[in-house]
């Protein structure tokens, strides 16, 4: 049965949020949100035209080992890291995946208005899946963190969602359709869509994994080492 899901945000890892702000908020006009740091990571997030969101994700300053996001760095420099889908009940989420055949790992419900768990990049292609249960507003999150939410920019461009790359569509129409997209296209590209979503997930045919970010809006950037993936203009 279908997760009743909601794609919430993409996050990309970079080696330090100020200087990927350099492209994303200063270039690109996207909103500051919310972000923190809890001694592993920290993260930044951004609201752009149209309301997609985009989350920076680089290693705590005051971590003194390797992070998960460190060792990502390590093999992938700044690359997208993970899609976010939201639901209303984790619980009830995991137990349909898990029922389907699919590892979640690192699930959490320690804090009371935030719950996750997550699916492997070898079971998506290339990409972490967070499934997450959140009782905050992306303002909310914002004030709760400290920070004062902004709007986009005047003129800022649009994000419409990450391109990734799957050698087996029908797995793609399978797994996405599960996790609640809409999935229309044909086998050489493929594009999952979810009510009330700005976002969206577009799947080509190829080697698994990300390919790039796709925006409105804007000239198309090169992936830079520093500050994230190549850019898109659609």
């Amino acid at each position: 049965m279908p997760l009743a899901a909601v794609l919430d945000h993409v996050a990309v890892a970079v080696p330090d949020i100020d200087k990927a702000l350099g492209r994303w908020h200063a270039e690109l006009g996207g909103g500051r949100l919310g972000g923190g740091d809890n001694g592993v990571f920290a993260t930044r997030q951004l609201r752009f035209a149209g309301g997609g969101r985009l989350e920076l994700l680089a290693p705590s300053p005051a971590a003194d080992r390797p992070t998960f996001v460190s060792a990502f760095l390590d093999r992938y420099g700044a690359q997208i890291h993970h899609v976010t889908l939201m639901v209303a009940d984790l619980r009830a989420a995991l137990a349909e995946l898990e029922q389907q055949g699919l590892d979640v790992v690192d699930v959490r419900f320690d804090d009371p208005v935030w719950h996750e768990g997550f699916l492997r990049p070898s079971q998506v292609g290339g990409l972490v899946v967070q499934i997450a249960q959140g009782a905050l507003t992306e303002d909310e999150w914002a004030r709760r963190t400290g920070q004062t939410p902004e709007d986009p920019a005047p003129g800022a461009a649009r994000l419409l969602g990450p391109t990734l790359a799957h050698p087996d569509p029908g797995h793609v129409r399978w797994l996405w359709s599960l996790l609640g997209a809409t999935v229309t296209g044909d086998d050489t590209e493929l594009c999952c869509t979810w009510p009330h979503s700005p976002l969206d997930v577009v799947i080509v045919a190829g080697e698994p994994g990300p390919r790039h970010l796709r925006m409105r809006g804007t000239v198309p950037r090169p992936a830079e080492a520093g500050v994230g993936p190549a850019v898109v203009s659609d």
